[in-house]
């Protein structure tokens, strides 16, 4: 056989091998289309939010000192114990006060006898002016006289009451219901006057410190909630309210102060980290449900219904909301997708199509 018929049987056979394998690459077509639920691209207005770090601290954070000088004789309150309003904090040797409040009264006394001897001389001395025995002018000296003891009297029982009242500050109570989360000093240690001894936290309120940039300090309505996360609370939202910003911003930074007041829950704790979010307003987006969404090779995309045909195409999402989700980039507001992701589904894939509940 010569080389140009080898040839020739050889094409000949290729012909015929390519045939069934070709055929075969083809997608078959199905008679029994899958069913599944479709849904319509949506465009809504949503809020747009302004996300920051913050940290949770207490509005009742009280440095406790003594208002007298003198030994620490009691302090037994430690870091994190709970302390309740009224419990006693800490006691001052009060041997010094009670010195202070016995001379005190020792002077009072005095001043009084002072002022009943005056006030005697008085009386004598007019029955005395009367009968012509005494000169008026001794009557005048001896009234002068009442009218210095009854100023000494006054002056002594003003020290009587002083001194008495520091008795009352030797004895130093909790101002709030709260945690002691530092004690500065220890018994037998010398308390000064305006120093401070242990530091209590009140948990009464509870405020998120964060700050905000100044391109968008203008934007933000007081009147409006804010959501609050909590990352150890698994990003439990609480609803909080702001109570002011602080109109001073950092020189640097360009960031203003802000402090939310959050809800009385035992669950939050001053040190906590958070994030809050600050709504500036709304904007108009296209949400899909979340559902709908499928993840190939770490991307999300989605099936998009191309009449009867299932086509898979790739999205760039945003954020969620509630049970939709935003799509930044990939979609059109007037295209129909598959509401919920089926594996049964491929791309190219013939469906049926049904109206999704919503």
């Amino acid at each position: 056989m010569g080389s140009t018929s080898r040839a020739a049987c050889l094409i000949a056979l290729s012909v015929i091998l390519a045939a069934p394998i070709a055929a075969s690459a083809q997608p078959p077509r199905s008679d029994n289309p899958t069913a599944v639920p479709i849904t319509q691209v949506r465009v809504a207005e949503i809020p747009v939010t302004y996300t920051v770090p913050g940290s949770v601290v207490s509005d009742g954070r009280i440095d406790v000192s003594s208002r007298v000088v003198g030994f620490i004789e009691r302090l037994d309150v430690r870091e994190g114990q709970k302390v309740s309003r009224g419990d006693l904090l800490v006691q001052i040797d009060p041997t010094d006060i009670d010195e202070a409040i016995r001379q005190a009264q020792a002077g009072v006394r005095t001043s009084r006898e002072e002022l009943d001897d005056a006030e005697q001389d008085v009386q004598k001395f007019t029955r005395l002016a009367l009968s012509g025995s005494a000169a008026s002018e001794t009557v005048r000296k001896a009234k002068v006289r009442v009218d210095i003891a009854r100023a000494s009297l006054d002056r002594a029982q003003s020290a009587l009451s002083a001194a008495q009242a520091q008795k009352s500050y030797a004895g130093i109570t909790s101002p709030v219901d709260g945690v002691v989360v530092s004690v500065a000093r220890r018994r037998g240690e010398m308390a000064t006057a305006g120093s401070a001894i242990l530091t209590v936290e009140s948990r009464e309120v509870l405020l998120f410190k964060t700050f905000v940039s100044e391109s968008n300090l203008s934007a933000i309505d007081q009147a409006t909630p804010v959501l609050v996360r909590i990352d150890t609370l698994k990003d439990t939202p609480f609803q909080g309210r702001i109570r002011g910003i602080v109109p001073s911003g950092d020189d640097v930074t360009r960031r203003y102060e802000i402090n939310i007041v959050l809800p009385n829950d035992s669950r939050l704790v001053p040190g906590m980290f958070g994030r809050a979010d600050i709504a500036l307003g709304v904007q108009k987006a296209m949400l899909i449900p979340r559902a709908s969404v499928i993840r190939r090779g770490g991307l999300d995309g989605v099936f998009v219904l191309d009449g009867t045909v299932a086509r898979f195409r790739w999205l760039r999402l945003g954020r969620n909301v509630g049970e939709s989700v935003e799509i930044v980039a990939g979609l059109s507001g007037e295209e129909t997708i598959l509401a919920a992701a089926n594996g049964a589904v491929r791309d190219g894939s013939v469906v049926a199509t049904v109206e999704s509940p919503r």
